[in-house]
């Protein structure tokens, strides 16, 4: 069933539910033994966000998107898509930043950069954003464990288990898995026996069919291009009609 669709997300979602208690990371504390959150870093798609948190809405949980404002990809303080942000937390999920570290010249100021950047998120949304994860962190980052008051890190040692060493250490405090780059690095979701997970699933990856890596991303390209047109022809009289 490893094939990206809406079904298998069900699927994934349903068997959670019968060994976990699926919780937001605002509901976790020291004495929690027997959780399992769920996030979604959102890299490509803010459509693709909207329509898995519609999903997991009939499906009866409540998650975590967290979107970059450094985003070469979409913008999420535009008009339509501050709405489509908004909707997904009307449907009942946190809203968080996803920092992108790609301006950062020095680590030392990366908590001064995070407040900033949350802030601006807020503000534009109108949402008490709280939590923030790290888009492709480092080790030393994962490591340092950042602390920040009155905001939640995804990767403090509360919800996730760093280390520096190549292989992951035998007990693991909490376990993490992912749908990074399209595979199930850390293992598939179905297939953990341990109490205490998190989850970090990618909205891009899903579809309501479901594609391997190469034809997902040919069919977020052509989303994306619509997305483009769309935009394009709606501020400017004079685009092609042949183009729509």
């Amino acid at each position: 069933m490893k094939n990206f669709s809406y079904n298998e997300y069900a699927y994934i979602i349903n068997w959670l539910n019968t060994h976990y208690t699926i919780n937001k990371f605002t509901d976790i504390n020291k004495d929690s033994d027997n959780f399992c959150v769920i996030r979604h870093d959102v890299e490509f798609s803010i459509d693709r966000a909207l329509r898995l948190a519609l999903l997991e809405n009939k499906l009866g949980i409540s998650t975590t998107y967290l979107f970059q404002i450094r985003n070469n990809v979409y913008n999420a303080l535009s008009v339509d898509n501050v709405k489509k942000i908004r909707k997904i937390h009307e449907l009942g999920h946190d809203i968080g930043l996803h920092v992108h570290r790609g301006l950062l010249e020095d680590y030392n100021t990366i908590e001064d950069m995070i407040c900033t950047d949350i802030d601006i998120l807020s503000k534009i949304t109108g949402i008490d954003t709280q939590i923030f994860s790290l888009h492709r962190p480092t080790i030393e980052l994962l490591t340092t464990n950042i602390k920040i008051d009155g905001l939640i890190n995804t990767y403090d040692k509360l919800y996730f288990h760093s280390y520096a060493d190549a292989v992951p250490p035998k007990n693991l405090n909490v376990k993490y898995i992912a749908d990074s780059n399209h595979i199930w690095k850390y293992g598939y979701p179905t297939t953990i026996n341990h109490s205490k997970l998190q989850c970090n699933f990618h909205p891009f990856s899903w579809t309501e069919i479901g594609y391997e890596n190469t034809p997902n991303f040919k069919t977020l390209i052509e989303e994306k291009t619509t997305e483009l047109i769309n935009s394009i022809s709606t501020e400017i009289k004079t685009f092609p009609k042949e183009l729509l």
